[in-house]
């Protein structure tokens, strides 16, 4: 164009900045490769064991028998997975477990509701189901509550919750402290519990029990909620066979125990008694099959 200046690289300058951008292109795309293949082994590698945020099923960071329902070392459990915990006692993350064993079910099983109506109702605790009450020890204030739905007795439930808190055999007795329960009146009136015994359906355990990862399957303790799984509640497990009722003694003892800061224990040796802080959802390792926090009469 007349009166405009042209500039023109020289023919060398433009064959070596085209090399540079074909070496360029051919770096970009050697690494996308070895992202690739990085992708692709560590995929390989993968044994399930990647977190799902599962917990605490959880517990091996409580400090056993002598934290405060508000103080143990991680906020959460679940029953049935090793975890691992932040150091600050902050978002607790797990590898998964293996499928807990139901019991043989049979003929007649209870049905189990998926989902109830995700409204809880705080349950009168019977007078004649309590079986100790001591003076002395640390207090731990509780609710006892179900979902909507069920078709569980509420009442045959709190019940077995109750005689299970209250059992000589029980907490009270190994860690001395008193369990006190919260009326649905003190509860209507503001009163907060240390633990909300909570029965629940498969879907609404999986909602209160996240982000730890219950899988409609497993029970757990978040915060200040003891989540007793429906199905369990009602099917029990492979390793209390058809003694559903000594299951659940079981299955209260365990997330209770967690939510005044017990952490996992394994099986001490072929043919012993479990202790009530191993999984024994998943199974025994060669132990027998006992529910209460006590030692096992010889």
């Amino acid at each position: 164009m007349p009166g405009a200046e042209h500039r023109h690289a020289p023919v060398g300058s433009t064959t070596v900045l085209a090399r540079r951008r074909a070496l360029a292109v051919a770096a970009v795309a050697a690494c996308l490769a070895a992202d690739v293949i990085g992708v692709a082994a560590a995929a390989n590698r993968d044994d399930g064991a990647s977190a799902g945020v599962f917990t605490s099923i959880a517990a091996v960071a409580f400090n056993a028998g002598t934290a405060s329902p508000s103080s143990s070392a991680s906020p959460a459990s679940v029953d049935g997975a090793a975890s691992e915990s932040s150091a600050d006692g902050g978002e607790t993350v797990s590898r998964p477990a293996k499928k807990p064993t139901p019991a043989p079910a049979p003929a007649s099983a209870p049905k189990v509701v998926q989902r109830g109506t995700g409204t809880f109702t705080v349950v009168a605790v019977p007078t004649g189901a309590v079986k100790q009450v001591p003076t002395k020890g640390r207090e731990v204030s509780y609710t006892v509550e179900t979902e909507g739905g069920l078709g569980v007795d509420a009442t045959d439930y709190a019940s077995a919750v109750v005689a299970n808190l209250t059992d000589p055999r029980g907490w009270q007795s190994r860690d001395k402290v008193r369990f006190v329960n919260v009326s649905p009146a003190q509860a209507a009136a503001g009163t907060k519990p240390d633990l909300r015994i909570t029965l629940a359906s498969p879907d609404t355990t999986d909602r209160l029990c996240a982000p730890l990862e219950t899988r409609g399957q497993v029970s757990c303790h978040n915060g200040i909620r003891v989540v007793l799984n429906a199905r369990r509640w009602l099917l029990g497990a492979d390793a209390y066979g058809k003694d559903v009722a000594s299951y659940r003694i079981y299955l209260v003892n365990h997330e209770v125990g967690h939510g005044i800061g017990h952490g996992h224990l394994q099986c001490a040796g072929k043919g012993k008694p479990a202790p009530v802080m191993m999984q024994q959802t998943y199974g025994l390792d060669g132990c027998t099959a006992w529910p209460w926090p006590t030692t096992k009469p010889a």
